[in-house]
């Protein structure tokens, strides 16, 4: 993956494997050897390469599923909502997506928002622009930034302008599952582009000079 993403040209990449608690996710007791197979390839590789997770935010009180002392080896942190239960309409989905979310950016150290607003499908259209605004406020506020997802193309120009507005950083992600999805990301680039979006509004700069 990491020589993919140098043939492609990839500023740096990061690593995000899926949290313990996922069906797909990484076993705990497989994340030191996880963690260590990173750190090589960080040694190797002629571009910034990152350690991070994709944690799940497990139930409806925001606890996330990777443990704090995890958390403070990795270079990222990532959350994504992969499953809600007790929602019956579009519209009560979207609200509970929006009430895990503010509650796992409120109670854990979190760097960028996983395929926002986005579970089987769309959610955005479901909650109203005043609730999005301030779930974007307080991302705002705690640094928190959204990714543009390339695997779900989603969210959209609208919603990165939105982003913008409030001062909510962006983050390009392609999704990649394999190494030749790696750096496939012409379609989240496009929307940013879209979107009037620069250099600076993306997390990128910030995460390389920790």
């Amino acid at each position: 993956m990491v020589e993919m993403a140098e043939t492609r040209g990839l500023e740096a990449m990061a690593f995000t494997d899926h949290g313990p608690e996922l069906e797909v996710g990484i076993a705990r007791e497989k994340l030191p050897a996880m963690l260590q197979d990173i750190r090589l390839a960080q040694e190797e590789a002629d571009i910034p390469v990152l350690a991070g997770m994709e944690a799940n935010v497990a139930d409806g009180t925001g606890r996330i599923d990777v443990d704090e002392h995890v958390i403070d080896d990795l270079d990222i942190i990532v959350v994504g909502i992969h499953t809600i239960d007790e929602a019956a309409t579009p519209r009560d989905f979207a609200e509970n997506y929006l009430k895990r979310a503010t509650l796992a950016i409120k109670k854990n150290k979190v760097d960028i928002l996983a395929h926002p607003f986005f579970l089987h499908e769309p959610l955005l259209p479901h909650l109203s622009l005043e609730d999005v605004k301030e779930f974007l406020r307080l991302a705002g506020d705690r640094g928190v930034a959204m990714e543009v997802n390339a695997k779900y193309r989603y969210p959209g120009a609208d919603f990165i302008s939105l982003c913008l507005q409030e001062g909510v950083k962006l983050s390009v992600g392609s999704d990649a599952h394999s190494a030749a999805d790696v750096g496939r990301v012409d379609w989240p680039l496009a929307e940013l582009g879209r979107a009037g979006a620069k250099r600076e509004d993306l997390i990128l700069d910030d995460l390389l000079t920790r």
